[in-house]
């Protein structure tokens, strides 16, 4: 049985959605602690008041730990890390990152024997939700667990039960990265087209995002995408889509599942990162259609 997680809580990544998410728990009053290998990102978190740091072995006091990595390999790794070993106060470990259904099964079945929980809540929403705490978290995981950790999860957004077993929370979110890649890829086509025919974007962004045709990915990206390319602000990195995208594709794959939307969306973004816009907020997937 684990118990209720206290008042110290470690975040293991702090970037774009990290930060905010930090920053919402240290202002409810939480004693936040954070590490990340990157060093502008430290800077820029201590300059807001937390305390951070490049060593993992900062956070082995804290009950619990939120892991926002960007990939599967890097919450595999983890395990070989201080956070997890003796001597470690660590009770409860909630990957919020969108890694995949295996690797969170293969973290949680590496701490199955311990004492430690684990949580499986990956979330959607943005940078734009997670500073407004109106994140969505797909949340699976222990009755028990969970019930303690409601109260800090309640900064972050609304908690959408998917389960009790790790991994589930993540094939909830595969589904939605599926609409949202395929989404924001259509929605990129069709304001390229509105663009080919001669229309006014802005005003063709106008009409279509209350019509049938209109959707959240629309309406959000839709007004980066008319900005000229060295002005749109970077809120979420292409990459990220990018890989969700692949994860999704995978998964898909395993199941012998044929996803050709997919598969047309995913085509977009490959097209997008030989381009060199990786690093360029998502919306730039316009920039890949003349």
């Amino acid at each position: 049985m684990h118990t209720t997680p206290s008042n110290k809580i470690g975040f293991v990544g702090i970037g774009a959605m990290g930060l905010p998410m930090a920053l919402r728990l240290s202002e409810a009053g939480y004693d936040v602690r954070a590490v990340d290998p990157n060093p502008q990102q430290i800077s820029r978190a201590e300059s807001l008041g937390l305390s951070a740091s490049t060593d993992q072995a900062s956070l082995v006091d804290c009950a619990t730990i939120i892991v926002l990595v960007a990939k599967g390999d890097q919450l595999l790794s983890l395990l070989e890390g201080p956070l997890f070993t003796d001597g470690s106060r660590v009770e409860l470990a909630i990957v919020m990152s969108t890694v995949g259904v295996e690797d969170v099964r293969r973290f949680a079945q590496a701490l199955m024997n311990t004492q430690i929980g684990v949580i499986d809540s990956p979330m959607t929403g943005g940078v734009v939700g997670a500073k407004a705490g109106q994140l969505t978290l797909f949340t699976a995981g222990s009755a028990i667990d969970v019930q303690g950790a409601v109260e800090m999860l309640d900064n972050f957004g609304q908690i959408k039960h998917c389960g009790v077993n790790p991994g589930d929370g993540q094939a909830f979110k595969l589904v939605n990265q599926l609409l949202a890649a395929t989404n924001l890829a259509v929605a990129a086509e069709a304001l390229a087209f509105a663009r080919a025919l001669g229309l006014d974007g802005t005003r063709a962004l106008e009409l279509i995002s209350s019509g049938a045709g209109g959707s959240w990915m629309l309406t959000d990206r839709g007004p980066r995408m008319l900005e000229a390319p060295e002005s749109r602000p970077t809120r979420t990195h292409l990459n990220i889509l990018a890989k969700d995208a692949e994860l999704v594709r995978m998964s898909a794959s395993s199941a012998s599942f044929s996803a050709p939307m997919l598969e047309s969306a995913s085509q977009a973004y490959r097209a997008a990162l030989a381009s060199g816009l990786g690093e360029r907020d998502d919306s730039s997937l316009i920039d890949i259609f003349q």
